[in-house]
């Protein structure tokens, strides 16, 4: 790093760097990991300044204004880990449940990937949205006993605040596809037993990424120009609480920005 760069940081701020899953690649599993949430609460991300290990610190390229860069450290590293470190190709269908914070990254970054994208959605009111942000198909399901997809889904990622009806949503599954659960939630998974079982499907966990595929995401998000949907907020006390009501009301689309005036 140089001074005067464009830098930023994710999920994980530290790792041992000497464990089987540090020296693999695989940090976010390092026992431990410092993440997000559970250390270094004082974390300065509503601040001017901040002291990090650089180690865990990411330029951000030149392409890519810093106020889109910020929802990609988190949102855009979860739903880009979940493409690139499990197996999704340019051949795949992707299925993606939910068009709002997650969604909609995830809707670009599989799309720029070469992917056919289905978008799953309550209702009609975020197709076009959808479609201009790279989606292929787009399906209502509020209502819906079956889901019309025209093929079945290789790879289904849910990115709403809540789980999904699953005996909706297996069907339009491929043989061997994969579900990746990205939802926070504290209630169990609890998935039918037999079509689980007939359609040898899997569930894929997944954490934010891990630091070479966050590498990747900001290089390919920079070359592909995909850009989070921001609200821009004043870095004040006014602004930083407007921002906080807005999103603990549900209506910030889709990702909030607290910018230094």
């Amino acid at each position: 790093m140089r001074k005067g760069d464009s830098v930023g940081w994710g999920y994980v701020h530290n790792s041992c760097n000497h464990c089987k899953q540090c020296l693999t690649g695989h940090e976010t599993l390092c026992p431990e990991r410092a993440m997000y949430g559970a250390a270094d609460l004082d974390q300065r991300s509503f601040a001017s300044h901040a002291v990090w290990k650089a180690d865990y610190i990411f330029k951000i390229p030149s392409a890519i204004p810093r106020e889109f860069a910020a929802p990609l450290m988190c949102g855009g590293a979860t739903v880009f880990n979940a493409l690139q470190s499990f197996g999704a190709k340019s051949t795949d269908r992707v299925g993606i449940i939910g068009v709002g914070g997650l969604g909609h990254l995830a809707i670009q970054f599989a799309s720029k990937m070469g992917c056919q994208v289905v978008v799953f959605s309550s209702t009609d009111s975020k197709k076009e949205e959808a479609i201009r942000l790279g989606a292929d198909e787009f399906i209502a399901t509020k209502g819906v006993k079956e889901l019309a997809a025209s093929k079945p889904i290789n790879h289904l990622l849910v990115t709403t605040s809540f789980q999904p009806d699953w005996k909706q949503f297996l069907p339009v599954m491929a043989p061997g596809g994969t579900v990746y659960p990205l939802t926070v939630s504290e209630g169990d998974l609890t998935i039918p037993y037999m079509p689980f079982l007939a359609g040898e499907l899997r569930v894929q966990g997944g954490l934010v990424a891990a630091r070479e595929v966050h590498r990747e995401m900001l290089e390919f998000a920079a070359h592909h120009k995909i850009r989070p949907i921001i609200e821009q907020f004043p870095m004040s006390a006014e602004g930083i609480t407007e921002a906080m009501k807005k999103l603990e009301d549900g209506k910030m689309r889709y990702r909030g920005v607290v910018v230094v005036q």
